[in-house]
């Protein structure tokens, strides 16, 4: 009997990138009765160790592929099924043939082109993603709210004010405006709420921002779990990066982006999403959204 399955070719990209097809082959999985093929992990980097980067990105060592198609049916089945891709796939018929749908991630503009196929759907795709994160990388549940300060460094080129606004991302942020984000939040709430800041920097390069009240680095830790522990976060304040992008998809999480930034919105509620540049107020709404999220933050810690 013919079977339809699912593909996620996720190709050499950084997690965030790669993290895409996945999804978009996961939703859609779920709504075609579909099997689907576990992800090829697995793809040897020389880079990440000759910048001497924090994150190797051996992605193969955080998720399992539980509840996914794996070897030896997955590389049978690639072998040997017709293959669609997945932009043809409700116009393609199928023959009584077993078929794979492959979702590609693409270089450029991803997100603009296919986060629409998954937005709507971030607690699902978080159960799923923690269900295929090896257990050792989860996240305990927070002793109390905090704000996650997403500083990305790393391979990012360097800063150039009218390109960021223009809408180029990859580009280091100042730390400046990082500093000035949490302070107007903080100053917007009325409290000096603790924070924790994600960076693949060192801290000579983070000191304007580790240097204010209640503000530390988060625990040494492997990518997929400062993601999942941003996610947890009563707010994040982020570069342009889609590593904070799916933090804050997954906890629906309020978002603070320096303007044109933010690649797509990704909150379900845009009103959860803004732009800050030193000088403007951050609005009402976006300020009582955090309220809400730090409120419901203690509640579930209370309960821990």
């Amino acid at each position: 009997m013919a079977h339809l399955y699912g593909y996620p070719d996720i190709g050499r990209f950084g997690l965030g990138h790669s993290m895409l097809a996945w999804a978009r082959c996961e939703i859609w999985c779920r709504n075609n009765d579909a099997q689907m093929l576990g992800p090829r992990w697995f793809r040897p980097r020389i880079g990440p160790y000759l910048r001497r980067e924090r994150d190797k990105r051996e992605y193969f060592r955080l998720f399992n592929n539980k509840g996914y198609v794996g070897e030896p049916w997955r590389t049978a089945l690639l072998a040997t099924a017709r293959k669609v891709p997945a932009e043809a796939a409700e116009s393609a018929p199928y023959d009584g043939r077993n078929t794979v749908v492959v979702f590609k991630n693409v270089v450029g503009s991803n997100f603009e082109k296919h986060f629409h196929e998954v937005r709507g759907h971030g607690l699902v795709l978080h159960g799923a993603f923690r269900r295929i994160t090896r257990k050792k990388y989860l996240p305990e549940a927070p002793a109390a709210p905090f704000l996650a300060v997403h500083v990305r460094l790393g391979d990012f080129s360097r800063f150039d004010v009218n390109r960021a606004e223009g809408g180029t991302h990859n580009q280091r942020l100042p730390i400046e405006w990082y500093c000035d984000s949490l302070v107007a939040l903080r100053e917007a709430l009325g409290t000096n709420m603790p924070a924790r800041v994600f960076s693949d920097g060192d801290d000579t390069e983070l000191t304007p921002l580790l240097g204010l009240p209640d503000v530390g680095r988060a625990n040494d830790a492997e990518s997929v779990m400062h993601m999942l522990e941003m996610a947890q976060a009563s707010a994040i304040i982020g570069a342009g990066s889609n590593f904070n992008l799916w933090a804050a998809f997954f906890g629906q999480v309020p978002r603070i982006t320096y303007p044109n930034q933010a690649i797509v919105a990704v909150n379900d509620d845009p009103t959860r999403e803004t732009s800050f540049r030193g000088g403007a107020p951050l609005s009402g709404v976006f300020v009582q959204h955090v309220t809400k999220q730090f409120t419901k933050k203690e509640k579930q810690s209370e309960l821990t």
